[in-house]
């Protein structure tokens, strides 16, 4: 499905993510905070040092920070857009404990299906 990226869908796409992550995250131990910071678009956040991990759209404090558009967000988790390029290009910043964000890759690519 292709995502129409207008700033009005961006509440509707951070909530999708978020069910997203949930989902993936089931049974998984992440073992850290992590924030996905949408700017204006809001937040969603990962508290993997619980289990289950708890994940919601309340803006708190995270070991990880990963600032990026919503839009780009839900194509990486879908695998249309690879994660490393997209960082490289300086779409997405890191701040904090940058091994927390890289943990995340393999649990989405082994959940949401797919192998490389």
């Amino acid at each position: 499905m292709k995502i129409v990226s207008t700033p009005s869908r961006a509440p509707e796409i951070v909530g999708e993510i978020a069910a997203l992550l949930r989902s993936y995250l089931e049974g998984e131990n992440l073992g850290a905070k992590l924030k996905f910071d949408y700017g204006e678009a809001g937040v969603v956040f990962i508290d993997g040092r619980r289990m289950p991990n708890k994940v919601h759209t309340r803006d708190e404090p995270a070991d990880c920070t990963v600032k990026l558009d919503p839009f780009l967000h839900l194509r990486m988790l879908r695998q249309e857009v690879d994660q490393v390029t997209a960082f490289r290009q300086g779409k997405m910043r890191i701040s904090g404990d940058v091994g927390i964000a890289v943990r995340l890759g393999p649990i989405v690519l082994r959940k949401s299906g797919r192998t490389n």
